[in-house]
């Protein structure tokens, strides 16, 4: 676009359709997207067509209520987005997406806006539970743990919230994860490092996907 017009952002939709005679399963519940560039664009909503030629929105795609009417949320500056949801025969998508960023060459300015993957699965989930253990450690400093809060868990855009029964997580003293105390409540040991296992499994369809994990503490500096 030429610089004298000013052209602060531009809007595309990103038309995908999804080939049929590439896999005996015809039906998804997972869409990836790497945006191109990352963390600049915005993407607006995510539709998809049925096999009887209805156009839907993602089911775990963002909403807010305007008006009495559910409309998407921009997701700004998006990186890596994952959308698990129930499966669905999908047919083809669309991805609304609005790219506010952009570089001058030759006196026009230039706006970059894409995709570098997009990727439809059909995922099989275990029933299994799964366990990780977290360490968090004060060693090599002069302080101990006074108190370690429940963990927060956040997860990734379109992955639905977490509740007691598919996270769970315990506090130990040690490595061997055989001394579980209760998130905080006051330590009095001389403690440098405490371990915590979250524990992870599905409820029904619901499978839990997280992004990271925040853990509160206290401490104190160790008297000799």
């Amino acid at each position: 676009m030429n610089e004298n017009e000013c052209e602060t952002e531009v809007y595309g939709i990103i038309h995908v359709t999804i080939p049929q005679d590439i896999s005996n399963n015809i039906y998804t519940n997972t869409l990836l997207l790497h945006p191109s560039p990352e963390y600049s664009m915005s993407v607006l909503d995510i539709q998809y067509k049925n096999q009887n030629g209805e156009w839907r929105r993602i089911e775990t795609y963002p909403t807010k209520q305007v008006n009495n009417a559910e409309v998407p949320v921009e997701i700004t500056e998006a990186g890596k987005l994952v959308f698990p949801f129930p499966k669905r025969e999908i047919t083809e998508l669309q991805i609304k997406v609005k790219q506010p960023y952009w570089f001058r060459h030759d006196n026009k300015r230039v706006f970059m806006y894409g995709f570098q993957d997009i990727i439809v699965e059909y995922r099989e989930y275990s029933q299994d539970t799964a366990e990780f253990v977290t360490k968090l450690s004060l060693e090599g400093t002069d302080r101990r743990f006074t108190n370690v809060g429940s963990p927060n868990i956040t997860t990734p855009v379109g992955c639905p919230t977490f509740n007691d029964y598919t996270a769970k997580h315990e506090l130990y003293f040690d490595e061997g994860l055989t001394e579980k105390f209760d998130f905080s409540t006051d330590i009095f040991q001389p403690l440098q490092v405490v371990y915590v296992k979250t524990i992870l499994k599905t409820a029904g369809d619901q499978v839990p996907i997280l992004r990271e994990i925040e853990l509160s503490y206290r401490h104190e500096d160790i008297i000799e």
